[in-house]
């Protein structure tokens, strides 16, 4: 079983780059994801800001390029 974090994380990376959830996983990123450029990044992290009511500051922005960076940032996910 994946870790509620992780999957939370997928799942909206996944809406917010349109593609399959199988598509990702843990150590999806920037840097292996092809449709998740730099314009995407900063969906992501505004998707991510609300769904989980969370405030990015810039060196999150600039550091969290990856699903399990994502999911760091994120003290616990309710089910």
């Amino acid at each position: 079983m994946q870790d509620p974090k992780i999957q939370a994380v997928i799942a909206l990376v996944a809406q917010t780059l349109k593609v399959p959830e199988h598509d990702l996983n843990p150590d999806s990123s920037m840097l292996n994801t092809p449709l998740w450029d730099s314009v995407e990044h900063m969906d992501i992290c505004l998707a991510f800001e609300q769904r989980f009511g969370a405030a990015l500051d810039m060196q999150a922005i600039t550091t969290a390029t990856s699903i399990r960076a994502l999911a760091a940032l994120l003290p616990k996910v309710d089910a």
